[in-house]
């Protein structure tokens, strides 16, 4: 009876045993390597990726060269992190180019054999030994020292046993997330504490400079405004000074005057040219009176025609013979 095959896109077993047998080394080894262990896990996500994407078309004897390789070749793991440290025993590591100390941390770190780890930096034996011997500490002759290996592989094996729960569940899941085929997002590496402060200290020195230029830009404001104000008007001879806080009034203004030229006789008018006969009006402005009586016609009409009319109740009005001379 043949055993039920995987579901289409889940993960051989081989496999996810194979990177759990591989993350706790991977991750010391990335970390060792770049100095930083936020740096060395985004290097080992990157190719635990990797390798699941290309696994199966592999045999399983060549699964350990080439996962190796490619956590070797990972581009955060070629250069040292900027803020890189290597406490204690570990010191030692810091001073080696970065495939020589490749070279060691993959028999350290990783495991490896000579040959599989030649095999992983793409070398040969001869080029590996040297990598190897260049990477190994020195004692103050030059010497390899024999004292100071142990301690780094010491110190190694040491911090292979004791990752924290923490560091070892955030391991699995990259692990799970690498078999899932998920992309996890590089985290940047967070600063050390010293880093930190020299930014802090940074930026208030940029405050501070700003500050000043600033106040010095508004010194050379305001003396360039009082050059450029007019001179205060100096008082006449013999004035009190004026009290501080009180603005002294102006000199009185000095005013000049001209005679007017000599007048001239008025040009002739218009009106002494044309006739008095030939105006419209002639006849009623010729008689005063006759213009007064034009003027109230209307009124002495109604006037008229009321005082000729007779009622026998008609009551005689006093007022009308007064009113009459007047309108004479």
């Amino acid at each position: 009876m043949m055993a039920p095959q995987d579901t289409v896109g889940s993960p051989p077993a081989a496999l996810a045993a194979f990177l759990r047998g591989c993350e706790r080394r991977g991750a010391v080894f990335a970390e060792l390597q770049c100095g930083d262990p936020d740096r060395g896990d985004v290097a080992l996500a990157a190719a635990l990726r990797a390798f699941r994407g290309n696994a199966a078309a592999l045999p399983m004897a060549d699964w350990p060269v080439r996962f190796w390789s490619l956590l070797s070749a990972a581009p955060p793991l070629r250069t040292a992190a900027p803020d890189a440290r290597w406490p204690g025993a570990l010191s030692a590591l810091a001073a080696p180019a970065p495939l020589d100390r490749a070279a060691l941390l993959l028999r350290l770190a990783g495991g490896l054999q000579e040959a599989a780890a030649a095999a992983a930096l793409g070398l040969d034996g001869a080029a590996y030994r040297d990598a190897l011997a260049r990477a190994c500490p020195r004692d103050a002759l030059g010497h390899p020292d024999a004292a100071a290996w142990r301690a780094v592989a010491e110190a190694i094996q040491t911090q292979l046993r004791e990752l924290s729960p923490d560091r070892l569940a955030k391991l699995a899941r990259l692990r799970e997330d690498a078999l899932a085929g998920t992309r996890v997002p590089a985290r940047a590496p967070a600063k050390a504490p010293e880093t930190r402060a020299v930014d802090a200290r940074r930026r208030w020195l940029w405050i501070l400079l700003a500050g000043i230029l600033l106040l010095a830009a508004a010194g050379a404001a305001l003396w360039w405004w009082q050059g450029q104000a007019p001179p205060p008007a100096s008082t006449p001879t013999g004035a009190p000074a004026a009290e501080e806080g009180v603005s002294a009034l102006p000199p009185d203004p000095v005013i000049t005057s001209a005679p007017l030229p000599a007048a001239k006789a008025p040009a002739l008018r218009a009106d002494n040219l044309i006739p008095a006969e030939t105006h419209g009006d002639f006849a009623l402005l010729a008689d005063a009176d006759d213009e007064a009586y034009a003027r109230e016609a209307d009124f002495l009409a109604w006037y008229v025609a009321g005082a000729g009319a007779t009622s026998a109740t008609a009551v005689p009005n006093p007022d009308a013979g007064a009113a009459t001379d007047a309108a004479r």
